[in-house]
């Protein structure tokens, strides 16, 4: 029994060190990993933000992972919020006291669009979606109503 905390405490160990780390160390798996904590091929998307002269409003928004994958994150990864299919903003983390988050300027030409968001994982190869994640609306708080918006990619939808 002793063994099995100490695999457990490692477990934690690494993944505690690991957060916001851009190092190439494995990830460790163990038979119980959920599959979509399992590292994938997708490539590297090439969402670029759009032109801001093109929109009339912009919703700003800061979201932090609020799931596992945040043990998982690195410089790398990059967060999208598409409406209709069309990146309306891309963002790469950034870091104030210790605490990753991804700001966003979201642009739109009307208000109450569908906002859906996309998150690339640069350590685990994969890409992760909310569709119908919240509605555009320039009003919005940036941090939500009752602190960040903490999406949670990982939950069976």
């Amino acid at each position: 029994m002793r063994k099995h905390y100490s695999l457990l405490f490692l477990l934690i160990a690494f993944m505690a060190g690991s957060c916001g780390s851009d190092s190439d160390e494995p990830i460790i798996i163990l038979p119980s990993t959920p599959s979509y904590l399992l590292a994938a091929n997708d490539a590297r998307p090439n969402w670029t933000n759009p032109d801001a002269s093109l929109y009339e409003l912009r919703m700003s928004v800061q979201v932090e992972l609020g799931d596992t994958l945040a043990a998982y994150q690195s410089s790398l990864d990059l967060m999208c919020a598409t409406i209709n299919g069309e990146v309306r903003a891309v963002t790469s983390p950034g870091e104030t006291g210790g605490v990753i988050y991804y700001p966003l300027i979201i642009f739109d030409n009307g208000t109450g669009g569908t906002v859906s968001l996309s998150y690339y994982c640069d350590r685990l190869h994969r890409i992760y979606t909310i569709t119908n994640w919240a509605t555009f609306n320039v009003s919005a708080a940036p941090t939500g109503n009752s602190g960040i918006y903490r999406p949670c990619f990982t939950h069976e939808q």
